[in-house]
This record gives C-alpha cells, sequence and structure tokens, in this order.
C-alpha cells in the first residue's frame, strides 16, 4: 500500500454504527443483516449477523487504523472459519462438525475479506473507495481463493462494482456510508 493511500485511509470518515439491511430477492424480503462498526483500540471491529430463512451466519472482523484485516471469524452452526493475519504467512482454522483443521496460507497484503455470505463487508469497501482506492485484491473465506475487485464512480454516491464474476451496484450517502446494493444477475437488493 503506497503512503498516499495510506495517509488517505487515516483520513476517511468511518462511521460508527449500528444498523440493518433488509435482504430482497425478486422484490419479496428473503432475509435481514444486522452489523455493527465500532471503535476497538486503535482499529475497529466490524460484526454482521445475517438470517435467511433457517439459516444464520455472524461475522466478526478486526481492522486496524488503516481499515486492513487483522482477523477474520464466520460461524453456523455446522462450524466456524477463522483467519488470522499475519506477513508473509497467515493462517486459516476451520471447525467442521466439531473437526479441526488449519492451513497457512498468504493474505494479500492491502487485501480485503468479501465473504459470500454478508452484504456488510462492502460497507469496507466503500470506506476504502472514499479514500481513493478503486482496485482490490480480495480474500473469499468460503472459496478459499485471492480475487481481485474494482469499483468505478458513475455519478454522485453511484458505483459499479465487480467482484470476481459478481456485477453490483452501490449507492451511498453523503456521509460516504453504503445504502443499496443490487445485485443485477440474481435480482437481488440490499438496502438499509
Amino acid at each position: 500500500m503506497n503512503v498516499l493511500l495510506s495517509l488517505l485511509l487515516l483520513l476517511a470518515p468511518v462511521k460508527l454504527e449500528h444498523g440493518q439491511f433488509t435482504i430482497l430477492k425478486d422484490g419479496n424480503k428473503i432475509g435481514t443483516e444486522d452489523f455493527s462498526i465500532a471503535r476497538r483500540g486503535t482499529g475497529y471491529l466490524v460484526e454482521g449477523k445475517m438470517t435467511i430463512g433457517e439459516r444464520t451466519v455472524s461475522s466478526q472482523m478486526e481492522l486496524d487504523d488503516r481499515l486492513a484485516v487483522v482477523s477474520y471469524q464466520v460461524s453456523t452452526v455446522e462450524g466456524s472459519l477463522s483467519v488470522k493475519i499475519t506477513s508473509p504467512v497467515s493462517e486459516l482454522q476451520s471447525v467442521v462438525n466439531g473437526q479441526t483443521s488449519s492451513a497457512d496460507f498468504r493474505f494479500p497484503p492491502g487485501g480485503i475479506i468479501l465473504d459470500d455470505d454478508f452484504f456488510h463487508h462492502y460497507l469496507i469497501l466503500m470506506y476504502r473507495v472514499a479514500a481513493g482506492q478503486n482496485s482490490f485484491t480480495v480474500f473469499v473465506p468460503q472459496e478459499m481463493k485471492n480475487g481481485t475487485a474494482t469499483v468505478r464512480r458513475t455519478g454522485a454516491g453511484m458505483y459499479d462494482l465487480e467482484a470476481g464474476e459478481v456485477r453490483l451496484k452501490a449507492t451511498t450517502d453523503a456521509d460516504g456510508r453504503l445504502t443499496r446494493l443490487v445485485v443485477p444477475s440474481a435480482n437481488v437488493v440490499v438496502q438499509r
């Protein structure tokens, strides 16, 4: 990460908040996602809980003051996945049906986590966009692989996002908070 981007991230106005997204598919409500961004030491703690039908998934991500990932954990009733970011080698540990396994891997420098189960991760992505970044290396925990994401501004508070094969449209309010995320190919709308 270059020095200018680091400086911009320090100045980025991250909003400490508790909120909820409503998840709609084909115009019908299918679930909700509660999330929070709180200060933790000199960084941030980002938590989320997504419920669709009977399925509930919870996550917790620690970020440093530059919005870089320090650790991540996601859990369901079936198990959990934990990521601890260190350089040059990070650790991923999974627990499924009581069986634990772990693997070392290289988390991309300056990378972000975009979990397939959560939309609030795009909040962090949009704060990094507000700080001047528009191209990202992404780690997707469920796939245990790195990818890319790009963001292009299309108007005031309007953005096109490409995250791997997925195309999204994002809307932010005047304070830079994500208010709406649309996945046109899946006919999914996520909104506050």
